[in-house]
């Protein structure tokens, strides 16, 4: 399997978890009480051992061909959406990394939950807040951002042998719904999480 291969289904499995986790995080819009109960349920899916294991698997898998593309590919002269897709994915590297050890240090090392509380608490207080605020909002816009670009990226190829002349427009716009979702789906978390809608 080619290692491009590789990457994108490595992405799909951790879309579909994303999918999973920016849902829970938007229902935070109804208060902690609310983000925690959905959290308890989605984690019957994610927290199951052998789901757990394969999504460790595929991020370690799209950490390593992410960067190996990246650098092997490089930036000149490269179309926009090569380079904010390179880009987003170097961040959404190192995000993973450090978030994925913080997350598993506080699980088995701290011994504290990793809810509602554990993210809201950081992006709330200061100065912890000044890192944290801008380190979680660029996590969700890169990962929309990279999203958006890999489906324009993807839809261009399948779409290389048809003769569609506004094919690429079409397709610009996708991308560009994708991002846009993204934004918003941004501001309403954070706006959560930094205590916006309601006291924390």
């Amino acid at each position: 399997m080619k290692l491009k291969q590789l990457h994108r289904i490595s992405g799909i499995v951790i879309a579909m978890f994303l999918v999973l986790h920016l849902c829970n995080h938007l229902f935070a819009l109804g208060g902690p009480a609310l983000h925690i109960t959905v959290m308890k349920y989605f984690r019957m899916v994610y927290r199951f051992p052998p789901v757990e294991i394969l999504l460790l698997l595929c991020v370690t898998i799209q950490i390593v061909s992410g960067l190996r593309l990246v650098f092997t590919n490089g930036f000149r002269r490269q179309p926009f959406y090569v380079i904010a897709q390179a880009l987003s994915g170097i961040y959404l590297s190192l995000f993973l990394i450090n978030h994925v050890r913080a997350v598993l240090l506080a699980r088995y090392e701290w011994h504290i939950e990793t809810d509602f509380y554990f993210a809201s608490g950081v992006a709330v207080h200061y100065p912890e807040k000044l890192f944290f605020i801008p380190y979680y909002t660029l996590s969700v816009l890169c990962a929309f951002t990279h999203i958006a670009c890999a489906h324009y990226a993807r839809r261009m190829e399948l779409a290389s042998n048809t003769a569609a002349p506004d094919a690429g427009a079409r397709f610009r716009k996708e991308a560009w719904l994708i991002f846009g979702t993204g934004v918003i789906a941004t501001a309403l978390i954070m706006g959560s999480l930094t205590g916006l809608f309601y006291p924390l």
